[in-house]
């Protein structure tokens, strides 16, 4: 019987040394994540909070959201250095760049510089200077792209319809904007095909949306085949007035991000999954705070897999009507 209850206690005691580094975890302080968003959260953010929330990690979001407002970033910027989290996520090229700078010309004094930052929603994190080029590294800064890769948009495309001429309306004051036109352009001298750019905006007067129309119906006449919606938080916004003037033109958008299909009349687009984006992005962040792995040890990553969509509503308005190989693995959105 007492060798009995001597190994009921020895058993117990096991149990309890076993289950005390979980108890201990329980009992620790959540991790502290500030995202600071360009227009509150979307389906990158869900998939970036779902991540924690399958991992059983411990945290606590705190969201600075700038609605469209760059000049909160300083105050922003301000009350995080007064309060530091232990990471901070920044969504798009604007709030990143404003967060951390270009990797060659950081200031102290202005960026972030102490904490680790994982950023999403960066389509040219190189082409900006967010990210150190090949062989280098930023200390504190990793992140999630979102693009697929130009020659696969391009074959995208050409798998729906012939493409000579693509037009491109743009925000030339937005920088990945712009390195977008740049890679396109080049990309068209390998590929055979002409980029047409229709830039808003001048850098002394801001992009304004009452210019999108003229600027389309101008693409129609130098005869584009496709209008082409890059990553451009500018025209994400007026995704609406621009793929409205592109069905008065008779001319079809392809789309290289998702919002402008799902939630816009975008006709078709090869895209990442908003919600892999934020998980994939979700998974640097956990390294870096559960596992402590430097963030420039962590590379900048894209999805390995793209998903080609079409709106049906779209292509029936414009009447493309989808070739039937595409059908065999394009999701098609009603």
């Amino acid at each position: 019987m007492i060798r009995k209850i001597v190994r009921c206690v020895l058993l117990v005691g096991v149990l309890l040394v076993m289950a005390a580094p979980v108890l201990r975890a329980q009992e620790a302080d959540p991790f502290r994540i500030a995202l600071i968003l360009w227009r509150g959260e979307t389906e990158v953010e869900k998939g970036f909070h779902d991540y924690f929330t399958s991992q059983n990690i411990p945290v606590v979001f705190e969201t600075y959201n700038l609605d469209r407002n760059m000049d909160a970033m300083p105050g922003i910027l301000e009350t995080i250095r007064r309060d530091p989290p232990d990471l901070v996520y920044t969504w798009g090229t604007g709030i990143t760049m404003a967060a951390v700078g270009p990797h060659d010309a950081v200031d102290p004094a202005r960026h972030i510089t102490d904490i680790p930052v994982v950023f999403v929603m960066v389509s040219a994190p190189w082409q900006t200077g967010i990210a150190a080029p090949q062989g280098q590294t930023r200390p504190n800064v990793t992140g999630a792209a979102h693009i697929a890769p130009l020659s696969a948009q391009i074959n995208a495309i050409r798998a729906y319809r012939p493409m000579d001429r693509l037009g491109v309306v743009f925000n030339a004051d937005e920088a990945n904007s712009v390195a977008n036109i740049a890679d396109l352009t080049a990309l068209g001298q390998e590929m055979e095909f002409e980029v047409l750019p229709a830039p808003l905006g001048d850098g002394d007067s801001p992009a304004n949306p009452e210019d999108i129309a003229g600027k389309v119906a101008e693409l129609a006449k130098q005869g584009a085949d496709f209008l082409y919606i890059g990553p451009d938080n500018f025209i994400g916004t007026y995704r609406d007035i621009l793929t409205g003037a592109g069905f008065d033109n008779g001319l079809a958008t392809f789309s290289a991000t998702e919002l402008e299909i799902r939630d816009g009349q975008a006709m078709f687009g090869l895209v990442s999954r908003y919600e892999l984006v934020g998980r994939l992005a979700a998974t640097k962040a956990v390294q870096i705070l559960r596992d402590n792995v430097a963030p420039g040890d962590i590379p900048v990553e894209t999805l390995e897999r793209f998903s080609y969509l079409i709106r049906l509503s779209a292509a029936k308005r414009l009447e493309l009507y989808p070739p039937l190989p595409l059908l065999d693995y394009a999701e098609i959105i009603e």
